[in-house]
């Protein structure tokens, strides 16, 4: 009985629903199971365009054995009109099939749903970019936070920071998008990173004003100074002698979840106050600012924590007059397996140390420095990369190739200098004496001063 129900369904699917001839030819495969039963009903799903291109029969026994099958057939060019009320044509569009609609000899028990077409190519993620080569040619050079004297926290809790003050740094509304390569072609002119601390390794204070002032005195021939945060009073006292010298700052907030992080408010708004007070309310003093320094690659932060942070950043500075780029700064590897931060930044920023790799020696420092940027544009789609730190010590132990010494602190700063003609800051201006070695530091944290 059920070969003749099935011809009589293969017949009544050679063709359309408007009789047209059909015009190409598809090949499926055919399963049947032979056993007695009756077919209560017949699916057949067709495209948009009405061509059949799957065949389903739902058999139901009339015994107390319960089988199903499912039959496809091959659909051949032919012109015959479909003239049996048994079958129903289910119309599936291609890019998302929906159930059809139940026919009066539909049986309920079967839940009839249209064939899911094949995953597109935007669901199959690519594989990461390795970063092997790097990240063994690299290994960062800040210390844990422990050892490192940050400004007391505004708030003792390492939850997101609170909304600031309505009066100074209220957020805007509206997140703005952050600027695509904002100020590409204006590179800065090589730099130098300032601490504002002194002392001995495990006791450390901050510098007096007058310390300040001599030391900015003598960065003078460094256009722009990067400091990292607002401990020691140090946005204030930067901007003033920055002005008296001609000079430009980068500064950035020190965000930590390890307890002696800053508020990101606070630090806006102790900006905010600054450049009121010091510098009749204009900005251009002001060319990067920074939410963070290589908190990721110190397993501090999460890539999401720094992007909500630069969007937080971007908010309130905007709000308060500051249009420059606002960014993170990681280290190479950090950044390039995070590429989330690339494109929350408005400029990339990078900390870049060749010492650390045991194959260069001081005088290919600039090629080592130069063959990671090149990296890092690639990674973020960019031409812009600043960065924000790169130097050698002058004192410490060997690493393979990378001797610290006087003699190769100049010969790697000249290296540097011969690929680098802007968009580089060299770390440090003075010896941090106050800092405290640690694993793969090679007794030389403390001597990277290039100012003697």
């Amino acid at each position: 009985m059920k070969s003749i129900l099935i011809a009589g369904a293969v017949a009544a699917i050679l063709g359309t629903a408007s009789g047209r001839p059909l015009n190409y030819k598809r090949d499926y495969v055919t399963e049947v199971v032979y056993v007695t039963e009756i077919v209560a009903d017949a699916v057949v799903y067709v495209d948009q365009d009405g061509v059949p291109y799957s065949t389903l029969t739902v058999e139901q026994t009339t015994a107390a054995t319960s089988v199903e099958a499912v039959t496809t057939s091959e659909v051949t060019p032919t012109s015959v009109s479909v003239a049996t009320s048994s079958v129903d044509l289910v119309f599936a569009p291609s890019a998302a099939p929906s159930a059809p609609s139940a026919s009066p000899t539909t049986v309920p028990s079967f839940s009839l749903v249209a064939p899911q077409p094949e995953p597109s190519s935007a669901e199959f993620k690519s594989e990461p970019t390795t970063t092997a080569a790097v990240t063994s040619a690299y290994t960062p050079t800040s210390p844990p936070p422990v050892n490192t004297p940050a400004p007391a926290p505004e708030t003792s809790s390492p939850a997101p920071d609170p909304a600031p003050a309505p009066s100074s740094v209220a957020p805007s509304t509206s997140s703005p998008a952050p600027a695509v390569n904002a100020n590409a072609g204006d590179g800065l002119p090589t730099g130098v990173t300032y601490d504002p601390f002194t002392g001995t390794e495990g006791n450390s204070r901050c510098k007096t004003d007058a310390e300040i002032t001599d030391e900015f005195s003598r960065m003078s021939s460094y256009k722009v100074v990067r400091i990292y945060g607002i401990g020691c009073n140090i946005v204030p006292l930067a901007v003033q002698n920055a002005q008296k010298n001609g000079q430009t700052l980068m500064g950035g907030a020190y965000l930590s979840n390890k307890g002696n992080g800053e508020d990101l408010s606070s630090v806006i708004k102790t900006w905010k106050d600054t450049i009121d007070q010091d510098a009749n309310g204009s900005w251009d003093i002001l060319k990067l600012f920074s939410v963070e320094n290589e908190r990721i690659n110190d397993h501090d932060m999460t890539a999401s924590e720094v992007v909500d942070a630069i969007r937080r950043a971007r908010n309130q500075l905007r709000s308060v007059g500051y249009n420059g780029p606002v960014g993170a700064v990681e280290t190479v590897p950090a950044t390039l397996d995070n590429p989330s931060i690339c494109e929350a930044s408005d400029v990339v920023m990078v900390n870049c140390h060749p010492f650390f790799d045991q194959n260069t020696a001081a005088e290919d420092a600039g090629t080592f420095v130069k063959g990671q940027i090149e990296r890092v544009k690639t990674a973020c789609k960019t031409n812009r990369v600043v960065v924000t730190e790169t130097g050698w010590p002058h004192q410490g132990d060997p690493n393979g190739k990378a001797v610290p010494s006087p003699e190769n602190q100049a010969k790697a700063l000249a290296s540097i200098r011969s690929e680098f003609s802007s968009d580089v800051f060299i770390h440090n201006s003075f010896d941090s004496l106050w800092k405290t070695d640690w694993a793969s530091s090679f007794n030389a944290e403390r001597y990277w001063g290039v100012i003697q």
